[in-house]
C-alpha cells in the first residue's frame, strides 16, 4: 500500500474515532459501515481471475489519483452503468457484451480496453509440437509413416461438440497452420461466432475432425484420440499447464473473446479511464498474467509491445 493511501486509511480511522468519543447521549457511537470513496471509480467485476487482475491493477499499476471501488457484477451490470448506478464493467466477453447491447439498446456504452482472453488450446498425449512434418497418420492405403514427434499428417483431433468451442477450435487450428478457413480469426458476427466443418478450406494436415462431449470422459478422450482441444479448466483437470504442455494456445491479439472494460459515453475523456485503460493495456500487466496464470489466462497485449 502506497504512503498516500495508508495515510487515508489513517485519517478515516481518526474520524471514527472520534465520533465514537463525542457521541450523543453519553455512549460512544461507532458507524463500522465502510465509508465510500467519492472519488473512486465503481467497477462491476466478475469474480475469481478477472477480480484478481484488477486488483493487481488497482495495486500495483495506477497512480494515488486513481482509485477503485471493486464490486461483484449483477445480472444487469450494463444496465447499471448505463444509467450511472455504476461507473464500469469488467467481467464479460466481447460477444456477451455485444449481445447484450443489442438486446436492450446500450447505446451509451462502449469498449474502452480489450484486457486478457482464456484460452483454447490443442493438446496431444501422443504428440508434442505442430511443426512441420511429412509423417502420416491412419493413411489406410499405406502403412503409417512416423518420423519425430509432431502431429501426423491424418491425425484425429477430438473437438468440444458445442457451436462456440468448435468454432473457438477451428480459429484454434488455424492459428496454428493446421487448417485454412474462409475467413480470417476476431470477427464477432454470429456466422463468425459459429463456424463449423463447412468454412474450411484446406486441412493442411489432412486432420479428421470430431465434435465430441467430454463430459465425464475427458481423460479416455485426451489419451484415445491424437489431439484434442481443451479449455484451461479442463486441461488443469488432466494436469496438464497451458504454457508449458500445449501444442497451441489460442492468440490474444484480434481475440473476439478478449475480456473488456466497458465505459458509459458519460466518461469519455476521464482521465482516471485513460489512466485504468492504460494500465490494463499495458506490457507490465501482459507479464503479470504471463507470471502468475501461466498460459491459463494470457493478454491481449504483448508482454514486449511498447507504447
Amino acid at each position: 500500500m502506497s504512503a498516500a493511501r495508508r495515510a487515508r486509511a489513517a485519517a478515516v480511522l481518526a474520524v471514527v474515532l472520534l465520533t465514537a468519543v463525542l457521541g450523543c447521549g453519553g455512549e460512544p457511537k461507532v458507524d463500522y459501515a465502510a465509508a465510500r470513496d467519492e472519488g473512486a471509480l465503481v467497477v462491476y467485476v466478475g469474480a475469481g481471475e478477472d477480480r484478481e487482475i484488477l486488483r493487481h491493477v488497482a495495486d500495483e499499476l495506477l497512480p494515488d489519483s486513481v482509485r477503485l471501488e471493486l464490486v461483484d457484477a449483477p445480472d444487469d451490470a450494463n444496465a447499471q452503468v448505463s444509467s450511472g448506478a455504476a461507473d464500469l464493467a469488467y467481467f464479460q466477453h466481447v460477444p456477451a457484451f455485444e449481445a447484450d447491447r443489442g438486446q436492450h439498446g446500450y447505446d451509451n456504452l462502449s469498449v474502452v480496453a480489450a484486457v486478457n482472453v482464456v484460452p483454447y488450446g490443442l493438446y496431444s498425449a501422443r504428440w508434442r509440437s505442430v511443426a512441420e512434418t511429412r509423417s502420416w497418420l491412419n493413411a489406410g492405403l499405406v502403412a503409417d509413416d512416423i518420423v519425430g514427434d509432431s502431429l501426423p499428417h491424418g491425425s484425429r483431433v477430438a473437438m468440444p461438440a458445442t457451436p462456440t468451442g468448435f468454432a473457438r477450435g477451428l480459429y484454434l487450428l488455424q492459428s496454428a497452420g493446421l487448417v485454412l478457413l474462409d475467413r480470417p480469426f476476431g470477427g464477432t458476427t454470429a456466422p463468425d461466432l459459429t463456424i463449423t466443418q463447412a468454412n474450411v478450406r484446406d486441412s493442411l494436415r489432412h486432420l479428421t475432425l470430431l465434435g465430441i462431449s467430454y463430459d465425464e470422459y475427458l481423460d479416455a478422450i485426451y489419451r484415445g484420440y491424437d489431439a484434442v482441444v481443451l479449455n484451461p479448466e479442463q486441461a488443469r483437470s488432466l494436469g496438464l499447464e497451458p504454457a508449458k504442455d500445449a501444442l497451441a494456445l489460442e492468440p490474444g491479439p484480434q481475440n473476439p473473446y478478449a475480456h473488456v472494460l466497458v465505459a458509459p459515453a458519460r466518461l469519455a475523456g476521464d482521465q482516471r479511464v485513460l489512466e485504468l485503460t492504460h494500465a490494463l493495456e499495458s506490457p507490465e500487466l501482459a507479464r503479470f498474467l504471463a507470471t502468475k496464470y501461466r498460459g491459463a489466462n494470457i493478454p491481449v497485449t504483448a508482454a514486449s509491445s511498447t507504447r
